[in-house]
């Protein structure tokens, strides 16, 4: 039952796509070619993207601040949220900060940035780290708090080390927690180093996309949109999921989790 549902998910989620393309190619005939390009003509968009060498030579650029934005970003989120979750004073420091990086618009945020530290690459992997590090944060908090007291209190009592707590209950627990907030994060971090480069950097996918506005290049542009789309997409897939599928042992007995780790 459960492997019929999975594949008519499948075949409604393709569903869902034809119907989309097929609407994109029926509005398409009814206006303007610069205001919406049919998806042939992004298709052969994309494929100019990649014979003249524009998508390999500002792609690595982009991926590049994501990875070290969203690194760094997590790492801050995660190490302030553990502290933050077993100390109140903490929390209550945090909370304005974090809540105020939740807040704040993107595009103001940039703006301000840009002010700071100009334009180029540090400006997009410091706005990708502030808008990763309230999201792996709060996750991080809420794995702390959820945790349960019963088995702090029994590990107490048996004395386990540091590392035996941490690998054995810490963990466990916030597995799931920082699995929400690591793939809501992943999912953004790509968006916000794009939104950083479009209005402050000279090269990246960003950059590249305003090229195409001030030129009214549109099918170039949409081109890219469906880059930044392919890229996000593979995050979920290559990352997210699998990271997911392993996490998920943590909540597994040991026996069972070993038995499940051999089939990663």
């Amino acid at each position: 039952m459960g492997t019929f549902t999975g594949s008519l998910n499948k075949y409604l989620y393709l569903g869902g796509v034809i119907v989309v393309l097929l609407g994109w190619e029926i509005v398409s005939l009814t206006v303007a070619a610069e205001a919406l390009p049919r998806p042939r003509e992004v298709w052969n968009g994309l494929m100019l993207l990649h014979t003249n060498g524009k998508l390999w030579q500002h792609l690595p650029i982009s991926l590049y601040r994501t990875l070290m934005g969203f690194g760094l970003g997590a790492a801050l989120g995660f190490i302030a949220g553990a502290l933050a979750g077993f100390s109140k004073p903490l929390y209550c420091l945090l909370k304005p900060l974090t809540g105020a990086l939740l807040s704040f618009p993107a595009v103001a945020v940039v703006m301000v940035g840009m002010v700071w530290f100009g334009m180029g690459s540090t400006l997009a992997v410091v706005i990708t780290a502030l808008f990763t590090f309230p999201l792996v944060y709060r996750s991080t908090v809420e794995g702390v708090r959820l945790m349960d007291a019963r088995l702090l209190e029994m590990a107490a009592v048996f004395r386990l080390s540091k590392w035996a707590l941490w690998w054995n209950i810490y963990l466990p627990a916030l597995a799931t927690a920082l699995l929400a907030g690591f793939a809501f994060a992943a999912g953004t971090a790509f968006r916000k180093t794009v939104m950083a480069e479009l209005l402050g950097s000279h090269d990246g996918v960003g950059y590249a996309m305003a090229m195409t506005r001030f030129n009214l290049e549109t099918a170039e542009l949409f081109a890219w949109v469906m880059v930044c789309l392919f890229v996000v997409a593979g995050i979920e897939l290559l990352a997210v999921r699998p990271a997911h599928k392993y996490l998920r042992l943590w909540n597994l007995p040991d026996e069972k989790r070993r038995g499940a780790l051999k089939n990663v």
